[in-house]
């Protein structure tokens, strides 16, 4: 699957707010209707942040699925406290999670962590790509780095809490997070090289 078949998610806008107590409570109830409604409220959201963990859009929609019945069949739990979509970005962010922890490996025995700031990525090299292009440059890290910077990068753990999560030494957390920094600078160089030589003719 081509990494554009991401784009679709990145260009949705969404004007009106559903009517989350009603949905809450007809899914609460068992309703179809609601349960649908549930689903296709939270697709675009949702998909979107599977996609920084999938291979493709297929892996995703895996993914999607998942965490959509785990927020079916734990709804009970939810009392109505906090933010609603935070708690489904929860549940949906725990089975992305483990769903990689099922295809990854990592090393058996600690990495010693390299120096995290020798491949320090410009921030604004990021704001001259697309969200599908920044999506398909994590895809090509390799998985169990990607899995490490999406977790210490994009959702804030930090790294005893990788440790933690992921049965690794903090040390191999920071090695990965390292590796991706260079591996994604590299890929970065590469591209805006191109782009200068592009607009240079």
């Amino acid at each position: 699957m081509e990494k554009q078949s991401f784009n679709h998610l990145f260009n949705r806008n969404r004007f009106l707010q559903p009517d989350w107590d009603h949905i809450i409570e007809g899914c609460k109830k068992q309703h179809q209707q609601y349960q649908e409604q549930l689903y296709r409220e939270c697709y675009t959201p949702m998909m979107k942040l599977c996609t920084r963990y999938a291979r493709d859009i297929d892996e995703a929609g895996t993914m999607y699925n998942e965490s959509m019945m785990k927020v079916l069949t734990t709804l009970h739990q939810y009392k109505g406290s906090g933010e609603w979509m935070g708690w489904i970005r929860r549940i949906v962010v725990n089975t992305c999670i483990d769903h990689c922890r099922r295809q990854v490996k990592f090393a058996s025995h600690p990495i010693s962590p390299t120096n995290e700031d020798m491949a320090c990525v410009d921030p604004d090299a990021y704001d001259r790509l697309s969200a599908g292009e920044v999506i398909g440059l994590l895809h090509d890290l390799p998985r169990n780095t990607a899995l490490v910077f999406n977790l210490f990068v994009l959702e804030g753990y930090k790294h005893e809490e990788i440790s933690r999560l992921l049965g690794i030494p903090a040390g191999t957390s920071k090695w990965h997070l390292s590796e991706g920094r260079r591996l994604l600078k590299n890929k970065l160089d590469i591209i805006l090289k191109k782009e200068i030589h592009s607009n240079a003719i």
